[in-house]
């Protein structure tokens, strides 16, 4: 009864191994085949499998004393005498995820090894720890970022899907993710600082609906943070103004801005302070760097090809068509946004970022356009053919000045008409019709005559006609 049994076993065995045999193996098996057949060479074998002179000799002598199934690996349908028992990996899970849940695996490794309840009790060895833990979705808190990357996929998948998972699992997920946000924390390499260099340009592009528009940019170099966007139809001096003035307001004023050789920053003779905006930055303690090399500021280059990247296809997608819509969505949704996703934290220790003490007030009148203006003999300056005459802003009083006193004439943030006289600020008045000049009436019935000059003979000019005719 016992050799019956021992010789089922050992037929289905067979039967079990001969049915298993994979593809390489059934390759190896037909070769050597044709070999003992004399269809193919021995050396023509040990090309084709890659196989010495003296492994072909032994294929050949299993071929003939085994047949088809010497060539199945000997273990193929048996389980490892090293198989740890499944008990035992999951009440190492459930002790992991309920004390241990912070630990690394092999900080809880250690702990198995050297708490005297654990020895002895867990015969299990690091490798197969580890890959239990892996298969069963637990990973470390310290786990690299494909396998972080990895991991959230599988288990947002899981949980939107809603497979049944365990509810310890679940919770580990959680805290993993807060684990992994403290501890990658983006940290600039560079030596930089926070406001030591701020990059300014402007990209052209149909951003949204069917009209081009610039989108100008202002990029930290030592986070690599946008610190504001704004769009407008075209590359103007003003786009730059909104720029700095919002950066000022919500960071504080800069150390350094690099920007590109155009008209906003620098005239034909390469110097910035002669410039509406190097005028500013003077004021302001900024100090202005201009190049005509795209790679003289690649941060802010860079930040407009992955803005052309993904902003785009956004702004396509809420269905946004108007500029000031635009401008929202990119400062309260789309910047925050890619900054949180690649921009470092701000280290206050290295910041480089002056704190703003000026007023609203104040910087509207410091960030604005000015112009050298002559006041004429009624009071009042000209500008794009207009004539204003000084307000007095706490009076409301037309204030005079004698003729010919320069004075500058500012247009402000807020797009308010300003002047500057004697280093006190007095508003802008428009004049709606001014007539200086009284024509005189001209009577067609009367006509008057004009008397023609006759020069006396002894003017010089008569004299020397004179000489001329003799």
């Amino acid at each position: 009864m016992i050799l019956n049994y021992i010789s089922i076993i050992f037929v289905l065995d067979i039967f079990k191994r001969t049915f298993l045999i994979d593809e390489k193996e059934q390759h190896t098996y037909e070769t050597i085949g044709k070999v003992v057949n004399g269809t193919m060479t021995r050396k023509e074998a040990m090309v084709e499998l890659h196989k010495s002179r003296q492994q072909i000799y032994n294929l050949i002598k299993v071929y003939k004393s085994e047949g088809k199934d010497g060539f199945v690996h000997k273990n193929r349908g048996k389980q490892s005498d090293k198989k740890i028992d499944r008990g035992i990996i999951e009440e190492l899970e459930q002790l992991y995820m309920v004390d241990y849940y912070d630990y690394n695996f092999t900080a809880f490794y250690d702990e198995l090894s050297e708490k005297e309840k654990y020895k002895g009790k867990y015969d299990i060895s690091y490798s197969t720890l580890y890959r239990e833990f892996l298969n069963d979705d637990i990973i470390s808190p310290i786990s690299h970022k494909e396998t972080i990357k990895l991991y959230n996929e599988r288990m947002e998948k899981a949980i939107n899907g809603e497979e049944k998972i365990q509810e310890e699992i679940v919770e580990l997920f959680q805290s993993r993710q807060i684990s992994f946000e403290k501890a990658h924390t983006r940290k600039s390499s560079n030596k930089f600082g926070f406001g030591q260099e701020v990059q300014m340009d402007a990209c052209e592009k149909i951003w949204f609906g069917n009209v081009v528009t610039y989108l100008h940019l202002a990029v930290d170099k030592g986070t690599k943070k946008v610190l504001f966007g704004w769009f407008e139809y075209e590359e103007l001096t003003r786009g730059y103004f909104v720029l700095l003035y919002n950066i000022i307001i919500n960071y504080g004023i800069p150390e350094k801005i690099k920007a590109d050789n155009r008209n906003s920053f620098s005239n034909n003779k390469n110097q910035v302070d002669t410039t509406q905006f190097g005028s500013i930055c003077n004021a302001l303690g900024i100090q202005l760097e201009t190049t005509s090399i795209p790679t003289g500021k690649p941060n802010v280059e860079r930040e407009n090809g992955t803005f052309k990247n993904r902003l785009i296809a956004e702004l396509r997608r809420k269905g946004i068509t108007d500029i000031d819509e635009a401008n929202k969505y990119l400062n309260e949704i789309f910047i925050p946004k890619m900054n949180k996703k690649f921009s470092y934290e701000i280290d206050p220790k290295t910041s480089k970022m002056k704190p703003n003490n000026y007023s609203l007030e104040e910087l509207n009148l410091i960030i604005s356009e000015k112009y050298t203006r002559i006041i004429d003999n009624a009071s009042s300056i000209k500008y794009n053919n207009k004539y204003y005459v000084p307000i007095n802003p706490k009076t409301g009083e037309v204030t005079c000045f004698m003729k010919k006193t320069e004075c500058t004439f500012i247009i402000t943030y807020n797009a308010e008409y300003w002047c500057k006289i004697e280093d006190n600020y007095y508003m802008m008045l428009e004049i709606q019709d001014r007539n200086t000049t009284m024509k005189k009436e001209i009577d067609n019935n009367n006509p008057t005559e004009k008397k023609k000059y006759i020069p006396p003979e002894n003017h010089p000019w008569r004299k020397d006609m004179m000489l001329r005719k003799h």
